[in-house]
């Protein structure tokens, strides 16, 4: 007899198969959890994007694989999402995003992230898609008990390339203060 399993165990489950395979570095089974902190609404592509389910869930992929890195603060698979021709708003490559990882992970715990996003353009033959994103970046400071805000962006424009999988090309808006460097104008992956 085939025991019945709810709406939200398949989810789990499907959430699980996915993780399980994909290619994110050195990820394993156990680094492949997210929190219940971590969220991500995309909503439906805007109007005059056309792309089909397949390529979206990629793009949708690409940001969990990103999560997951973050959360296990697996620097080596957080920056293989990286593309090798990366710059943020400021002009910094993808060495300078992943010493500020490096430096994130070595001053918080708990880290996650809450995105809301729409995909704004997507061009197959180019291999490029936007996003527009709000979202936070939070964790708790090493030797504190309360979470913080990292980092926060609004309208941020997530410019990815396809270079085999999707990878951070760079992103465009307005940057916002990092928790604790108020001259850190920096917004490293989101």
């Amino acid at each position: 007899m085939m025991k019945k399993v709810s709406f939200l165990g398949q989810v789990g489950m499907l959430v699980l198969i996915s993780v399980l395979s994909l290619r994110a570095g050195n990820l394993v089974a156990e680094e492949a959890q997210v929190s219940a902190d971590f969220s991500m609404d995309m909503r439906p592509p805007a109007a005059d994007v056309e792309i089909g389910q397949g390529e979206l869930q990629g793009i949708a992929d690409f940001f969990h694989q990103a999560e997951f890195a973050i959360e296990s603060e697996n620097i080596d698979a957080l920056m293989t999402l990286y593309s090798d021709q990366y710059t943020n708003l400021s002009n910094h490559d993808k060495e300078f995003a992943e010493q500020l990882w490096i430096k994130i992970f070595a001053g918080f715990d708990n880290i996650s992230s809450r995105h809301s996003m729409q995909l704004i353009t997507y061009d197959k033959a180019a291999g490029q898609a936007v996003t527009e994103c709000d979202g936070l970046l939070t964790g708790t400071p090493k030797g504190e008990d309360n979470t913080v805000t990292i980092d926060r962006w609004d309208k941020q424009r997530h410019i990815l390339v396809k270079e085999g999988d999707w990878k951070l090309f760079g992103n465009s808006g307005k940057s916002a203060t990092r928790y604790g460097e108020e001259d850190g104008k920096l917004h490293p992956l989101f």
